[in-house]
């Protein structure tokens, strides 16, 4: 009877554990959909007409609070010197439910002449901010940057500790894309929203391979290796000099990436690529594949030792 109570014993931390693994394999998410947080920032540049009209541009109820975003900091952000009457596009985050994604819809694209829809997007995930739907609006023809100061405002606004290195390396990858972008005004071989096709799938490789090696494990020469594969894919023809820039802004992207924050970052640029482009990405899978099939056999074998020493010492008591 001794040994029949003491099998059952077994059997139900067994079946204890396997059910414990079943929810780790299944995934959890404590956080409700819930409703989203706006944060609305308006350039400092704009006066009370203008900032109606913004709010207006934004689909904000006029009486809604708002955030200015000033020259002082874009200067903290960027590391961009702006007066103050210079800053007048604006911005309305949107903070989302988790694995929602980064998207960004320009209201005024005629009127936003530098940064694209979806350069905001990826400069806001290499800086850290995710699951967030942007907004940008401006009164007048202006280059967009003040809207991404009021993006990096509204993300510490809203809660979120923003890290000097990824803002860098944020605003690093926005200027060589621009500096790409007028080098190849001229070029038949290159298209714009292709070239951020690529480059949104020459960070998830980049990021897929610091998960396997460790950042201080991938060099500089690993990431223009992905960088001209990838680019002859999308079929974009640029110079060696812009491929070493971009390669070079690259490594600092690659040099951001911690442990804990490299399946978000895969998450999120799959998530981005699939909702902006219906790119066919899987650096989720990927990752969950290797990752769940690591857990799973580290798992298994230590529930097998721990019913093996609870066996041995049963039958050296007895």
């Amino acid at each position: 009877m001794k040994i029949e109570k003491q099998l059952k014993t077994v059997l139900t931390i067994a079946l204890l554990a396997i059910f414990s693994m079943s929810i780790l394999l299944t995934g959890f998410t404590a956080n409700a959909a819930g409703q989203a947080e706006k944060i609305v920032v308006l350039g400092a540049g704009l006066n009370e007409s203008q900032r109606m009209q913004t709010l207006e541009l934004l689909d904000v109820d006029s009486e809604s609070g708002f955030n200015i975003v000033t020259g002082a900091d874009a200067e903290r952000y960027l590391g961009e010197k702006f007066t103050d009457t210079a800053m007048i596009s604006s911005v309305k985050v949107e903070f989302l439910a988790k694995n929602s994604g980064v998207s960004t819809e320009i209201a005024t694209p005629d009127r936003i002449s530098k940064v694209k829809s979806y350069q905001y997007s990826n400069a806001a995930i290499t800086s850290g901010i995710y699951d967030t739907r942007i907004v940008v609006a401006a009164v007048s023809t202006v280059t967009g940057n003040s809207a991404l100061t009021g993006v990096y405002k509204a993300a510490e606004i809203y809660g979120i500790e923003l890290d000097e290195d990824k803002l860098e390396a944020g605003n690093d990858e926005l200027i060589t894309v621009q500096i790409i972008e007028d080098n190849n005004a001229g070029n038949d071989e290159y298209d714009s929203e292709e070239f951020s096709k690529a480059l949104t799938e020459i960070k998830g490789q980049i990021a897929e391979l610091v998960k396997k090696e460790g950042k201080d494990n991938v060099t500089l020469e690993e990431i223009t290796v992905i960088v001209n594969n990838v680019l002859h894919e999308y079929n974009i023809n640029i110079s060696q000099a812009d491929i070493d820039r971009l390669a070079s802004t690259l490594e600092k992207f690659k040099n951001t990436i911690s442990a804990e924050d490299v399946q978000k970052i895969l998450e999120q640029l799959q998530i981005f690529g699939e909702k902006t482009w219906n790119m066919a990405l899987d650096f989720i899978d990927r990752a969950k594949t290797e990752g769940w099939w690591n857990q799973l056999l580290e798992f298994f074998r230590k529930l097998f030792e721990a019913i093996a020493d609870f066996l041995r010492n049963i039958f050296s008591s007895n």
